[in-house]
């Protein structure tokens, strides 16, 4: 359960209190976050902004696996995650920048990655082994016969980052 950014409706209707009260029945909260300039956004961010804020303040409170949507806001979502830690942050779809990665990694930050970001090195050289997840939801719209070789692929690039 979660309150992606990208959805007009969902976020001028997020309601704190519900998303709390779902929130302390699942053990996954997402995805929750920002997405700038994407023009499948239709949220303005100040709307996803204070959604988020509400959202981290409330699994700020619970041991939950958060999965965090950052579109070409990196650096906002770092931010946030500064002045509201939360348990087990997970960094969907990552594409931050060196610094940004190196404080993700500090906050103690996962990082979900697929094909085209598992080819940046900053993930052999920023961010430890046993946080790296292999992403599954790249190629959404592809059959389903063709996800398992997606991911295998993703596991392949990641391997030859890491050897290196």
């Amino acid at each position: 359960m979660g309150c992606h950014p990208r959805r007009l409706r969902a976020q001028e209707s997020f309601d704190a209190e519900r998303f709390g009260d779902l929130a302390e029945r699942t053990a996954i909260v997402g995805e929750i976050g920002l997405d700038v300039g994407s023009h499948y956004s239709h949220a303005p961010l100040k709307t996803q902004l204070q959604t988020f804020r509400k959202a981290l303040k409330v699994v700020s409170d619970l041991p939950r696996i958060v999965s965090i949507h950052s579109y070409r806001a990196t650096g906002l979502v770092v931010r946030e995650l500064r002045q509201k830690p939360i348990a087990v942050p997970i960094l969907h779809w990552w594409t931050g920048t060196v610094e940004e990665t190196k404080e993700a990694v500090a906050l103690g930050c996962y990082f979900s990655v697929h094909s085209a970001v598992a080819r940046h090195s900053k993930f052999r050289t920023m961010v430890p082994p046993e946080r790296i997840l292999i992403e599954s939801d790249h190629g959404y719209a592809d059959p389903p016969a063709v996800i398992p070789c997606r991911i295998e692929w993703v596991e392949h690039l990641v391997a030859q980052q890491l050897k290196s």
